[in-house]
Formats: structure tokens, C-alpha cells, sequence
């Protein structure tokens, strides 16, 4: 086998011509082989490439963060949903909205927890807050509704049957288990409202939610103290605008006992309105993904928000509503309650309860319900005397209704929202288009805002867009179509206008409601230069900014013996002077404060702004009351601060700002 195969015969051998095995075949010329390069790639491909993997690994990150916080929210969001047993059953009595776009109303119910254990956590809590909060989109407004907590009603434990009548806050202690669900009962058959909320918290939960925005910048009215361990509630305030802590604001929107219980709601919803300010810079929303579940978290058991048919309220409402509250314009949360002059003592003459008139209760409801956005202008006007104006100003008459043609879209996430408009449109006489039957009434793109576009080309047609605009809500705005929004008018016959709902759009035309301001008082003030001047002379070294003192005050006032002038320091570097008056009455103050801190939060967003001799005055108003009239120098801002109840008169108040002058001029 091996001379075989070393002679080459095997099954690989050849045989040569001779018919002996051949030998192998010579070798050619060594040749050499190199392995082809890959093909060299330019800077910018390898950048490109580089990019792409980035970008994958920046859609895998996000995509987890994202997923991360939608179930961290849904589990916060569920720790708040109601989880006692007599708030779940409180929710069987709420009524449901249809989507969050819609007005709602929410009862708020602060109590004191004490010794509840098991499944009733209110037993021996009495509800120390009630107060109502309607949200509507479509307005951008907030109303807050407060009763006294002393208010002698019927109080309803099951159904329509009247228990007993004791003050309004007792149905959530006598009806046991049922506690807050008589609440809703209750306020549902006083006021004739619907509530679609209830909202609890207990008094560690509102300290809680105020340190966690670290405190709220609010303004105190008065000095108020009472010494611990006297069996009353201790507080310990200085007047002025400042920072409270949690501690600090529970003994404020608690206190009642040197006035009452009229005064306390005023409190309260004073601290509403700080409370919505700091929610609004605290939570961004840049940063509201991040920061919503942490100060939910931190509610987590001394919270609960009951919905109609029971469960957590969903990412959707919640982002609605705080939307709104971001976006609230200036002047738009008011503040309602029956009038002083309305409730009187039970059993007359000095009774700690109250009663009043179902028309005073009526009264109150309707102010709730249908908020005067348009006030605010009309406090400008008033104050400026505008309606003597000797020219007229003229105006185009409206368009005709049936010469507006409109082709309205659904910008919003309600499906049927634009049929439904149009067809409410239609019934007010508008010339309502629509799109083929195979072109589904949707606007390119979801946004919160309503927009009534108008086509350029067509005479009249930003005249019917303006025309239309108060239709759909304040939020609402005109702008020029745009490319995309012209291809659905083309496709309709080329209408004047085409509105795209957004999100905020309720589904209800806002009907002009025409409210009218009370006319003007003469101002009720005395000279004040006297009595102010001696007590503020030789202050302008420690507040590094002259010193204002006011030609006129409030008739009959006093400063209050109590810390009736007090400089202080708001926060680092930054100066702050008041001056505290007291009413003929000892319970009401009004304030004028002197401060170089010209940026802080109250100022910001006032609802009108009046001139007078040169001098630029800012308003603050609610409603149709001025609760702040503001003086800005270079140096530092002047404010006049109405009573808790805004019971100075808008002349009053402006008659004050007008005269204050630099001390010694």
C-alpha cells in the first residue's frame, strides 16, 4: 500500500501513456493572494451609523422610562381611588360625566381623623371643610362655592328621607357608616347641584401636600395668635405676604374664633387661589410626569377621590383638570358664598348657627354655575369711567347668521363631537357645511384649544371667525387656515370658516350671558396721611425703598393694635412693610403693603390695568370685586389688600391707591 501510494496509483491516480503511474503535475510559478478589503466608509456614514444606534438605544431607554412611569402613575392614581368603605359607598351617589372636557363638580371634604378604626376611618371626624369646586374647560374657569360649616339644614343620612336638622357638617358624624354619602346627599338637596367627585382629606394629608410644594406664598390679613395648651387650636401668624408651611396654613384655614365661621370659608378659599398659583409654577408641564406621582405618593392614604361607578380616576381627567388649572387666565377662579347680609344667627340673637333663605342659597348657586368672565373688563372700564366716553365707538353690525358658513372638525378625542356641533350650529341658524360621507370630520392634528379658522381669499370671512369665537368658550381662538385645514374646505364648498374642537371643548355653545357690574358707589374713606405719617417716619433705612404713606383710608379705620405696622423680610435680600387696618366693625381687615420684592407670585397675572395722572395702576379682581389694587415704581410695588371679603367697595379701594404718596411730599 505505501510503494502505491508513493508511486501515485491509488484511486487518485492517473496512468501515463506507457501504462506506469504518472507522477504529479509540476508545480507553476508561486503566485501570492491577499484577502479584499471591505470597502472603506466616509465620516459622515460612520456618524450616520453611529447616530442610528444612539437613537435605537435613546427610543429603548425612553420607551422604558415611559412605560415605567405610566404604571408608577396608574399605581399612584389607585392609591388615592377610594378605599374605605363609606366613601365607596359615597361614590354610588355621584353622578358621571361624559368626558373630562365637560364642567364637573367636585365636593371637598377636610375632617379631623380621630379614633375611626376598621372599615369606617370617619367615626368621631367631624367634616371641618365643605366646599364645592366647578371646573369647565370650555370657560377656562374655576368657581368655588363654600357653606358655612355652622349652616342649620336638612340633613339627609338615606336617600330623601330628612333626618333631622343640625348644622350642615353633622351628616358626616350622625349618619355613621353612611357619613359621606349623606355629605353628597346632603349638598345635592340644598343646592339642586349634581356632584361628580368627592374628594377627602384629612388634616395630615393637607399638611402633607403643602410641604411637599415647599409651603405656599399667600397673604396673611391680620396678627393671629392663641398660645398652645389653652383647649383652642394655637396659632401663631403675622400679618403680610409670606410663606406658610403646612402647620402654618391648617391653623390659618382652620381658624374661626375672634370672627366666624363666614370668615373661615374666606379663608379657605383665599388659600384656594395660593394653592392654584404655586400647583402652576411647582408643577410644570415640563415636569409633571415626574413630579405628579411623588406628590401623590406622598397623599397616599390620607387621600381619596371618589368618581361615579367607583374606581381610580384616570390619567385623562386628571391631566384635564390640572391642564385647566395651568392655563387658567387671569380672573378666571371666583369665589362665591352667600352673602354676609343674607345669613343671620340661630336661635336669634347671638346663636353660634346659622340659617338663611332658600333664595340666598339659590342665589349663591346660580353665581356658581354661570361665572361672569366678562367682570373683570368691566371693572377697568368702570374704574376709568369709560362708559361716558363722548365719541362712540362704532362697530360692524354681525354677519347674518345664515351668510356664516361653517364646516366644523373634531380636534378633540369625543368621537361624534363635530356632528353633534354642527348640528347645534345649525339650530342657531349658522350655514353649516359637512364632508363627503367617505372623509371622516377629523382635524389633522388633536390640540386642546378650539380654533375657527378663516379663509383669507373670502371677504367677511375673519369677521364670521370673530363672530363665532365666543361660541366655543374663552380658550377659544382665530386663526388664518392653514394648508392642511383649506384641503377640508375644499372638500366642503369652501366655507367662511372652519372651527376644529379641541379638547377642551365641552359640547355646549357658550351662549352670550349679559352681566352687569352694580354702578358705582362714591368712595367711603377719611383722611389718613395723619395718622399713618408719624408711625412709618424713619423706616426708609431698613426697607431700602421710599415709604408711601395714603392721603385717604378706608372711612373710620384704625390701625390695628396689633402688629398695626410690621417690617420684615419676606425672603433673602428682599424687604416687605405693613401696614394692618382694622373696620369700625373690630373683625374686617384691609392692608396696604410696601415691598421691593417686585416679583413675587401674587402679583403675577393681573385681570386689567387703569392710568391715572401718569401712574400705572395693576388690578386684581374676582369676579366684580377688586380684592388688590397694585402701584409699581422702579424701586418697588405699593398694594392695597381688600378685607377676607372684599367689603370695600371697588371705588374705596381705587380712591386709596390713587392717593398714596412718597412719605414727606
Amino acid at each position: 500500500m505505501r510503494t502505491t501510494l508513493k508511486r501515485g496509483i491509488g484511486r487518485a491516480g492517473n496512468l501515463a501513456a506507457n501504462g506506469r503511474s504518472a507522477g504529479p503535475p509540476p508545480l507553476g510559478p508561486v503566485r501570492r493572494y491577499r484577502q479584499p478589503e471591505p470597502p472603506r466608509r466616509s465620516f459622515l456614514a460612520l456618524a450616520l451609523r453611529g447616530l442610528g444606534w444612539f437613537a435605537l438605544a435613546a427610543v429603548v431607554l425612553i420607551s422604558g422610562v415611559a412605560g415605567g412611569l405610566y404604571l408608577y402613575g396608574h399605581e399612584s392614581l389607585a392609591a388615592v381611588a377610594a378605599h374605605d368603605t363609606p366613601t365607596k359607598n359615597a361614590a354610588k351617589h355621584l353622578s358621571p360625566i361624559a368626558s373630562p372636557s365637560q364642567p364637573a363638580i367636585a365636593l371637598i371634604a377636610g375632617y379631623d381623623h380621630r379614633a375611626g378604626t376598621g372599615t369606617n376611618s370617619y367615626a368621631g371626624s367631624n367634616s371641618d371643610t365643605l366646599m364645592l369646586i366647578r371646573a369647565d374647560p370650555a370657560n377656562d374657569t374655576l368657581s368655588l362655592l363654600s357653606l358655612p360649616r355652622d349652616l342649620i339644614v336638612p340633613i339627609y343620612c338615606h336617600g330623601d328621607v330628612v333626618a333631622t336638622h343640625d348644622r350642615i357638617n353633622s351628616a358626616w358624624a350622625i349618619c355613621g357608616a353612611n357619613g359621606p354619602a349623606a355629605t353628597v346627599d346632603t349638598m345635592e338637596h340644598l343646592t339642586g347641584l349634581k356632584i361628580n367627585y368627592l374628594i377627602t382629606l384629612d388634616f395630615h394629608a393637607f399638611k402633607q401636600l403643602v410641604n411637599r410644594l415647599h409651603g405656599v406664598y399667600m397673604n396673611v390679613d391680620r396678627r393671629y395668635y392663641i398660645p398652645p395648651h389653652t383647649g383652642t387650636s394655637a396659632i401663631d401668624l403675622q400679618p403680610g405676604y409670606q410663606k406658610l408651611d403646612g402647620g402654618q396654613a391648617l391653623s390659618y384655614v382652620r381658624f374661626r374664633h375672634f370672627d366666624s365661621d363666614i370668615y373661615r370659608t374666606g379663608r379657605q378659599q383665599l388659600f384656594i387661589e395660593a394653592l392654584k398659583s404655586r400647583l402652576r409654577t411647582s408643577l410644570s408641564l415640563a415636569n409633571l410626569p415626574f413630579e405628579l406621582p411623588k406628590l401623590i405618593n406622598v397623599l397616599k392614604g390620607n387621600l381619596e377621590v371618589a368618581k361615579a361607578g367607583g374606581g381610580a380616576p384616570t390619567f385623562s381627567e386628571l391631566l384635564s383638570y390640572l391642564g385647566l388649572v395651568y392655563h387658567l387666565p387671569p380672573g378666571h377662579l371666583f369665589r362665591d358664598q352667600i352673602p354676609l347680609s343674607e345669613l343671620q344667627p340661630y336661635p336669634p340673637p347671638n346663636g353660634p348657627e346659622l340659617v338663611t333663605s332658600p333664595s340666598a342659597i339659590a342665589g349663591a348657586v346660580h353665581a356658581f354655575l354661570h361665572p361672569p368672565v366678562s367682570q373683570p373688563q368691566q371693572v377697568g372700564a368702570q374704574a376709568v369711567g369709560r362708559r361716558h366716553r363722548r365719541r362712540p365707538i362704532r362697530t360692524q353690525a354681525p354677519l347674518p347668521r345664515s351668510r356664516v358658513s361653517v364646516l366644523v372638525l373634531n380636534a378633540g378625542r369625543v368621537p361624534g363631537r363635530a356632528a353633534d356641533t354642527t348640528y347645534l350650529l345649525t339650530r342657531r341658524g349658522y350655514a353649516t357645511r359637512t364632508l363627503p360621507a367617505s372623509v371622516p370630520a377629523n382635524a389633522p392634528a388633536t390640540s386642546r384649544a378650539t380654533i375657527v379658522y378663516y379663509d383669507p381669499v373670502q371677504p367677511n370671512a375673519k369677521r364670521a371667525a370673530e363672530q363665532l369665537r365666543p361660541l366655543f368658550g374663552s380658550n377659544a381662538r382665530v386663526e388664518q387656515m392653514t394648508t392642511a385645514i383649506a384641503g377640508y374646505a375644499k372638500q366642503a364648498g369652501n366655507p367662511l370658516t372652519v372651527v376644529a374642537l379641541g379638547t377642551s371643548f365641552g359640547g355646549r355653545l357658550v351662549l352670550p350671558q349679559r352681566t352687569k357690574l352694580p354702578p358705582p358707589q362714591p368712595p367711603q374713606v377719611s383722611p389718613g396721611a395723619a395718622l399713618v405719617a408719624p408711625q412709618v417716619r424713619g423706616l426708609t433705612p431698613r426697607l431700602h425703598f421710599p415709604v408711601y404713606v395714603p392721603d385717604e383710608i378706608a372711612q373710620y379705620s384704625q390701625l390695628s393694635t396689633e402688629e398695626g405696622v410690621r417690617v420684615f423680610k419676606p425672603l433673602r435680600n428682599k424687604h416687605e412693610l405693613v401696614l394692618t387696618f382694622v373696620l369700625p366693625n373690630g373683625i374686617e381687615y384691609w392692608q396696604i403693603e410696601e415691598t421691593d420684592w417686585t416679583s413675587a407670585p401674587i402679583l403675577q397675572n393681573p385681570t386689567g390695568r387703569i392710568t391715572y395722572h401718569g401712574r400705572t395702576l395693576l388690578l386684581y379682581t374676582t369676579g366684580g370685586a377688586i380684592q388688590m389694587v397694585v402701584l409699581r415704581t422702579p424701586k418697588a410695588s405699593y398694594w392695597v389688600i381688600n378685607t377676607i371679603l372684599n367689603q370695600l367697595s371697588n371705588s374705596t379701594m381705587l380712591a386709596i391707591a390713587k392717593s398714596l404718596r412718597p412719605l414727606g411730599r
